[in-house]
């Protein structure tokens, strides 16, 4: 059975239409920025984000101000855009494999070519209709899109993929003075979750090459229309920006730590929202490697007392909007350069952040959460002859392939989870009551949980538990009061309920093949590594 409830409504566009918004063929411009939530200047997520490019695309384009993704984790979100599936069709959730398929050693992250070896990805869908196709950066999770994790060298999605940056900045000492024990070298030296100032020039850091290899392949010769996707890697730990970031007069207001905001927090005695959340869900919210000063003297229970006792939140927030606004400069760059040139007005620009991110709500940190800050994200479309505006239904990344689709003129897809958000587009009005299913297997063994999203509501399942949270967001915007256990909202929590499986889905489930793909991919495997 799959679980995700398919809609049948869809408002079909005609033909004549679509190819009436294009002169000839677009070119597309396919963005996808790592870990980054709402805190941009066009979303005011935070009173002292600085995006002005972000802001300008939103301004030119089509920005949605409340675009949800399908997973809160890098490889499952990711995974589920490129294949235009939703989780529960793909058993797709983590980041890792499941603790029965993972090895002893070695990678364990999810392989998507290792389950669905003869499946479609977005850009082979394009590549397929004629686009020459590449990609700089972060697109799928790691670099690339491989039958074997191992193999480095190729991309099965793209004719032309490297993914830039060079080798990455590394400091001698965890600049953020907490060892959080989530370190990717063996002696320890850096770890994922760290931040802080470099001392080193715009050119070492590995925005700056994606931006500048990104804006070279577009600029070079093209005999076929393009597809070219740019994955940004900041604001994905470690926050490491330039230091002279911090003397731009736009971050002023954030130079000095002590000026910087927290993020909004109830009024309650100790400042926390937590209480009212059911244990697993307390769990899921401190979930993470235990941390301890660097000096070893003091160890804590979870992320948040190590940041909060060692008084890093504001440095950390500091650190983390210094990143966007640093990826955001070299986004600038991006759109500067393909508005100089000639494919200026014949290209489709769609841009996105896999999944959101906490920094301190419900004393929780990073992604893989089922709340509001950790799976909203950015989605911003702009296209010749759409229009100019901003979109407040709640949508899901999974309507990007429809939508890009539309927008191409190129034929659907029969088998997408996701509809295209063109109708919407061209009537804002359009009656839209399509909830967003957000699904993940927590890493660190607490079982699955499923989250929805309407225009009013967010209800949360924990599967192993059957524990349920319900937030009222005409009432409750951040998600502060849980209403799960109230009889007034038991209406509204049963037909939420409804919408989601009572299990979660086997990896590997989705078992047709896509005859379209099989040829290449197979052929592919066959091609030895010089």
């Amino acid at each position: 059975m799959n679980y995700y409830f398919q809609f049948v409504s869809y408002i079909a566009f005609s033909s004549s239409l679509v190819i009436g918004l294009f002169a000839s063929t677009p070119n597309v411009l396919f963005i996808a920025i790592d870990d980054m939530n709402d805190w941009a200047g066009y979303l005011s997520g935070h009173p002292q984000a600085r995006t002005p490019n972000l802001d300008r695309l939103a301004e030119q384009g089509v920005h949605f101000t409340r675009a949800y993704c399908n997973a809160p984790s890098c490889n499952p979100s990711r995974a589920s855009v490129m294949l235009g599936k939703h989780p529960n069709s793909t058993g797709f959730y983590s980041n890792p494999l499941p603790k029965e398929l993972a090895p002893k050693k070695g990678n364990k992250s999810i392989d998507l070519r290792r389950f669905y070896p003869d499946k479609l990805t977005l850009p082979q869908y394009f590549s397929q209709n004629g686009y020459s196709t590449f990609r700089v950066g972060k697109i799928f999770h790691y670099w690339g899109d491989w039958e074997n994790m191992k193999v480095k060298k190729r991309d099965l999605s793209f004719d032309v993929h490297t993914y830039g940056g060079g080798k990455p900045i590394k400091p001698d000492k965890y600049l953020s003075g907490i060892d959080f024990s989530w370190s990717f070298t063996q002696e320890g030296v850096l770890s994922y979750m760290d931040w802080g100032a470099i001392d080193a020039p715009y050119e070492r850091f590995g925005e700056y090459s994606r931006a500048s290899i990104i804006v070279k392949e577009m600029n070079r010769a093209h005999d076929r229309p393009f597809f070219a996707a740019l994955g940004f890697y900041l604001p994905h730990l470690p926050w490491y920006y330039p230091k002279r970031v911090l003397d731009d007069p736009a971050l002023s207001h954030i130079r000095n730590v002590e000026d910087v905001l927290l993020p909004q927090l109830p009024n309650s005695n100790d400042g926390y929202d937590i209480d009212d959340l059911p244990k697993i869900g307390q769990k899921i919210a401190h979930g993470g490697l235990k941390p301890r000063s660097v000096n070893y003297e003091r160890s804590y229970r979870n992320w948040h007392e190590a940041i909060t006792a060692e008084n890093k939140w504001q440095e950390a927030v500091q650190a983390y909007l210094a990143s966007i606004y640093f990826m955001d400069l070299q986004l600038g760059r991006v759109l500067d350069a393909l508005e100089e040139s000639a494919h200026a007005n014949n290209t489709i620009i769609v841009l996105w952040s896999d999944h959101g991110w906490m920094l301190g709500q419900k004393e929780a940190w990073r992604k893989y959460r089922p709340w509001e800050q950790s799976i909203q994200s950015n989605l911003i479309i702009k296209a010749p002859g759409l229009p100019t505006c901003a979109i407040n239904n709640p949508v899901e990344l999974l309507s990007i392939w429809p939508t890009l689709t539309d927008l191409a003129g190129l034929p659907m897809k029969d088998d997408l989870d996701g509809r295209s958000l063109l109708p919407l587009i061209k009537n804002p009005s359009l009656v839209w009551e399509y909830p967003v299913i957000t699904a993940h297997l927590d890493e660190s063994g607490k079982g699955g949980w499923q989250s929805v999203r309407t225009d009013r509501f967010r209800y949360i399942k924990y599967l192993k538990t059957g524990d349920e949270e319900l937030y009222d967001h005409h009432k409750d915007p951040n998600e502060w009061n849980n209403c799960a256990n109230s009889p007034s909202y038991l209406a509204d929590l049963n037909r939420l309920a409804a919408l989601v499986p009572d299990k979660m889905t086997v990896l590997g489930s989705w078992m047709k093949s896509d005859s379209q793909v099989a040829g290449h991919n197979q052929r592919s495997k066959d091609v030895s590594d010089k």
